[in-house]
Parts: C-alpha cells; sequence; structure tokens
C-alpha cells in the first residue's frame, strides 16, 4: 500500500495543496526554508499517526481547524481534522458504489496496523547504538525480558564478586599431612599431676623434718646429742609412715609424663592443624563451586541474551547486536557513542540499514520520510533511491534548496506554502 495524494488545508505554511506522488521511488520535495516542508512532514506523520503525532500551533495562523486527506491506491481514504482536538476517519473506496464506506473496527486501531513504526529512519543515523537498540528492543516486545536478564545477570555477577573477594581473602590452601587425634591426655594428665603433687608434698615433708631437726641441734653437751637421737628416730618413724601411705614418684616420673605430655600435644596440635586444613579446604572450594556456578549460570545468562536479540527479526541481513551492546554490520562496528559522534559505517551502509531497518517496522503502508535531504550527497540519495525502488517504498526526501528556473517533472516543489509545477 502506497501514499497516492495527499490534499492538505490549513496546515502552518500551508493554506490549500493538492500532491500527487508516483508511486514506489525517491519522491523529493524541494523548497527554501520555512517554504512548506515541514508542514507536510507534519502532515504525513498525522495522518499515520493521528493525536500523538500532533504539536500545539499546527493551524493556520488566523484559522479555526485544518484539514488532511491522504489516499493511498488501494483505495483507502484517511481523514484528519485537527481543531480543538485531532479526530481521524478512515474509509475504503467500495468499487460497486463508487462510495467510500467506514472500515471496520477502531480507526487508531486499523491505522496502527498498516502504519509505519519508523517513518523517519534516516534520523537514526543521529543516535547512538545504544539508543537505537533500545528502539529496536521496543519495537520487537522484548525491552521487559533483556532487562529482566540484564538485571539477574547483574546480580548474579555481583554475588560472585563477592565470592571471589572472600577467596582471595582466605589465600592459599597449602595442603597438610593427614594426622589423626590421639587419645584423650585426660588420664595422663592426672597421673602427672599426682607425680607432680607427691614429688612436692614429699619436698614439703622433708622440709618439715629437716626444720624440727635443725631446731634441736643445739649441743652445749654430749648429753644434748645424744638427747637428739630419740628426736631423731621419732622424726623418721613420723616421715616413713606418711610416706608409706602414699604411692610413691620420684621427679624423674615427673619428667617422663611431662615427655609423654609433651609428644602428646604435638600430636594433638598435628592433627588440629589438619583439621583447620580441612575446613579451609572445604569452604574454599564451596566457594569455588558457587563461583563457578554462578559463571555457568552468567554465561547461560549471556546466551539467552544473546539468543534473544539474535531472534528479534530485525530484517536486516548481517545486522547484529553484539554482547558490548553496539550494532555490527557484516562484521563492522558502527561504534557511535554519546562521546563519539563519528561511525565506522559507510553512508551506504547506513543507508542499507536504517531502511531496512524503517521497512522491518512498517505496516502495510511502505512510506518512509527522510528530512534534511539538502545535506546527502549524490551516491546516498542515490542509494536511498535504488533502496526505494527495490523495496517497492515510497521514499519522500525533503530538501532544503532554492527552486531553479527549469522544473523537473519528478520532483515536487513548494514556495510559500504552495505546489509550484512545472
Amino acid at each position: 500500500m502506497l501514499l497516492k495524494r495527499l490534499e492538505i488545508k490549513n496546515v502552518r505554511k500551508i493554506k490549500q495543496a493538492i500532491i500527487d506522488f508516483h508511486g514506489p521511488g525517491l519522491q523529493v520535495i524541494q523548497g527554501v526554508n520555512k517554504s512548506g516542508k515541514t508542514s507536510l512532514a507534519q502532515s504525513i506523520s498525522l495522518t499515520m499517526n493521528g493525536t500523538k503525532a500532533y504539536t500545539p500551533g499546527m493551524i493556520s495562523h488566523g484559522e479555526k481547524s485544518a484539514e488532511i486527506i491522504g489516499y493511498t491506491d488501494d483505495g483507502l481514504k484517511i481523514r484528519t481534522v485537527l481543531s480543538d482536538s485531532v479526530k481521524q476517519t478512515v474509509q475504503r473506496l467500495d468499487e460497486t458504489t463508487s462510495r467510500y464506506v467506514n472500515v471496520s473496527g477502531g480507526v487508531r486501531e486499523f491505522l496502527n496496523s498498516i502504519s509505519s513504526g519508523l517513518e523517519f529512519p534516516w534520523a537514526m543515523r543521529k543516535m547512538t547504538d545504544t539508543k537505537i537498540i533500545e528502539l529496536l528492543k521496543q519495537r520487537c516486545g522484548i525491552s521487559e525480558k533483556i532487562k529482566e536478564i540484564d538485571d539477574e545477570t547483574k546480580s548474579k555477577e555481583q554475588l560472585r564478586t563477592e565470592i571471589g573477594r572472600d577467596k582471595k581473602k582466605m589465600g592459599e590452601i597449602k595442603p597438610v599431612d593427614e594426622a589423626q587425634h590421639p587419645k584423650p591426655a585426660d588420664e595422663l594428665t592426672a597421673r602427672r599431676d599426682e607425680a607432680a603433687g607427691y614429688v612436692k608434698w614429699l619436698r614439703s615433708t622433708l622440709d618439715k623434718a629437716e626444720e624440727i631437726i635443725r631446731a634441736k641441734c643445739r649441743f652445749n653437751s654430749v648429753d644434748d646429742i645424744h638427747a637428739l637421737i630419740p628426736i631423731l628416730e621419732k622424726t623418721v618413724e613420723s616421715a616413713e609412715k606418711s610416706i608409706a601411705e602414699q604411692k610413691q614418684y620420684t621427679q624423674g616420673d615427673v619428667d617422663a609424663f611431662n615427655n609423654e605430655l609433651s609428644e602428646w600435644l604435638k600430636l594433638e596440635t598435628a592433627a588440629k592443624a589438619y583439621d583447620d586444613y580441612l575446613n579451609k579446604k572445604a569452604e574454599h572450594d564451596k566457594l569455588t563451586e558457587q563461583y563457578d556456578k554462578l559463571t555457568e549460570e552468567i554465561e547461560t545468562l549471556r546466551t539467552k541474551r544473546k539468543t534473544t536479540l539474535a531472534e528479534m527479526n530485525l530484517g536486516v541481513k548481517d545486522l547484529e547486536i553484539g554482547e558490548d551492546n553496539a550494532l555490527y554490520y557484516k562484521g563492522a562496528l558502527r561504534g557511535v557513542t554519546d562521546t563519539n559522534d563519528e561511525g565506522n559505517w559507510s553512508t551506504a551502509e547506513s543507508v542499507q540499514v536504517f531502511f531496512m531497518l524503517g521497512a522491518r517496522f512498517s505496516g502495510e503502508l511502505k512510506i518512509l520520510v527522510v528530512d534534511n535531504g539538502e545535506s546527502l550527497d549524490a551516491n546516498t540519495t542515490g542509494a536511498i533511491s535504488k533502496w526505494a525502488e527495490t523495496s517497492g517504498f515510497l521514499v519522500i526526501l525533503l530538501k532544503v534548496a532554492e527552486l531553479p528556473e527549469e522544473l523537473e517533472d519528478q520532483i515536487i516543489y513548494i514556495k510559500e506554502g504552495e505546489v509550484v509545477t512545472k
């Protein structure tokens, strides 16, 4: 379906105009600044998009209403009236009665089904890769799906970073020789303490006996020496009796017990070191497993994102959205960002991609509009014309230029809101 005729009344600069389009291919509309080209572009946009394309001040100064009627080559009549609001009707020519009758269903729904989703595709050349990709995701209805994937990926990447940080803090887990815990040392410790207690007690007992004997060692005569003998015998008897009641140990026994405890401590220390190694290794292995699992899940999400983007059906062969969220055509990065407005694609490649995208998202009404046509060189204009003819689209190119002395048949000229014909 192509736009065949456009009748415009009281739209900005255009008071009254009838414009007939020649069919598929490039249709140049030429005039100086403020001659009415923008009014024509807005009229086309209003015809296809209605209220959402309306901007205040579109009605000519001093007029209360404006009217735009578009005719298609298959018999549609799209009438748009501007006053306090935007009202549209869509009718189709009944060949049997030669009268126009209203189409079934809602007007807006019908126009949405036939109009283009990207009426001004060449405007994309000024957009960053990111903005174009967001637009394409919206057109394909996958914006929310991609956002969910991106949010989940970001969450898992953050968690993986934290796990990686925890692993790094643990440092290298050096292997430790296997060691078993010895039998509990309670009994050995008790025997050592008993022996040490006995040796201490014995020392104390002998020291007391010594004190008693020393206290009696005051000799003034031989009789004093003989008097000491019974005291010594009594002291010896008392000490022997006390010693006989105890289990006897020597300092050598205490030293032996201490050596045994020292060996036990070595074994226990080695066993604890092995336990600590096993615990750290288990924690390290757990973190590694979690890290690897997250890496796998992240890769799965990235593949899912890539697959989702690849299944968008952009309608342009060799056009891809890279993992870096940039546009690639035939493997070449476009590379337009907020800080770099010079892309890597040639003009011909840009024409091919952007107009094919416009075609992909168009409805039955095959019409695209190119503004600022004066900025295009002959090669670019030729590429657009060739694409339009091959694709069966009507591409309207608005060009700022003076009217030549010799008018050309294939160009529509506008001067001060009026169509000038040859």
